[in-house]
């Protein structure tokens, strides 16, 4: 019984740290920026500050768009909006 335990220990810890590295958050690759940009810029937001790849989907902050307020953005992979949120 005690090395079932420990099989399932070792098993659970070993896909916490898996997890926690497919999905944690990194910047944007030059390449996922500029269609993150280019995705914004065709819905009339062509000013765009940071952007994350957070887990499966990008986070673009400080996106200013043509009605001069300022947004963060989140797009999935193909570049779609999923969520759009108004920044104070």
């Amino acid at each position: 019984m005690k090395g079932y335990n420990l099989f399932v220990t070792v098993l659970f810890l070993s896909i916490s740290l898996f997890t926690q590295t497919v999905f944690a958050e990194r910047d944007a690759t030059p390449e996922e920026r500029a269609k993150v940009v280019e995705a914004l810029a065709a819905k009339g937001c062509p000013n765009v500050g940071e952007v994350e790849l957070d887990g499966n989907y990008f986070e673009a902050e400080d996106v200013i768009c043509d009605d001069v307020k300022k947004y963060e953005f989140y797009l999935n992979q193909n570049m779609e909006i999923i969520k759009k949120k108004l920044e104070d």
